[in-house]
């Protein structure tokens, strides 16, 4: 405050004038007390506290803190850089934030992502090199429902029969039909032992006689 005038004394506006406002009194301040016009006249050079009241108010921050400044409540620089020329009020939560501001002063935890990655790359190597040396498990033993790739045998019957498969010479599962299809390929149709459909089958080749 110069003279005991405010800035919007001085750009002749009221405190609660938008910016629009703001900015075309001080575009015609600006003309009318130029230095290039007033030179040698009475007026004076008014063109210095007409800048610096714009630079104030112009700015959405700075403004804020002005008005608390006239209020005589001091503008905390966060809430002035909120944008709000009106007084601010602690919304729900405000105290919470601050308690928890308080007990952690260091901010929230940090996740240590470099150490994450390289656990996690030690963990996929020992996966591999435990797997080379590993014994490969058992078959599954048969649990009587035909899928493709299950070995079977054929019943007096007809119908095909889930069996653990023993190499060259066995009964393959290729398809699993229901009953009104075709087996393509020309593989033997025999009905599923349970009865869930009919199951395509192949015969491997028998190996070749050992001499």
């Amino acid at each position: 405050m110069v003279n005991g005038r405010t800035h919007y004394d001085v750009l002749g506006v009221r405190s609660d004038a938008p910016a629009v406002a703001i900015r075309e009194s001080y575009r015609r301040l600006a003309r009318e007390f130029h230095p290039d016009r007033t030179r040698g006249s009475a007026v004076g050079d008014r063109m210095p506290e007409i800048n610096a009241a714009y630079h104030v108010l112009s700015d959405v921050g700075r403004r804020a803190v002005y008005d608390a400044s006239l209020r005589g409540a001091p503008e905390s620089p966060l809430r002035a850089s909120s944008g709000r020329s009106s007084p601010v009020v602690d919304e729900p939560g405000d105290e919470a934030m601050r308690e928890w501001r308080y007990q952690h002063p260091e901010g929230p935890a940090r996740i240590p992502w470099r150490s994450l990655a390289f656990f996690s790359a030690i963990a996929v190597v020992a996966i591999v090199v435990l797997a080379q040396f590993t014994e490969p498990g058992e078959p599954a033993a048969p649990d009587g429902v035909l899928r493709n790739g299950d070995c079977v045998e054929i019943l007096p019957n007809g119908d095909a029969e889930e069996i653990a498969c023993d190499g060259a010479g066995d009964l393959v599962v290729r398809q699993f039909i229901s009953f009104d299809r075709v087996c393509s390929n020309g593989w033997e149709a025999h009905r599923d032992r349970q009865g869930m459909g009919v199951a395509c089958i192949e015969r491997m080749p028998e190996p070749p006689p050992t001499l």
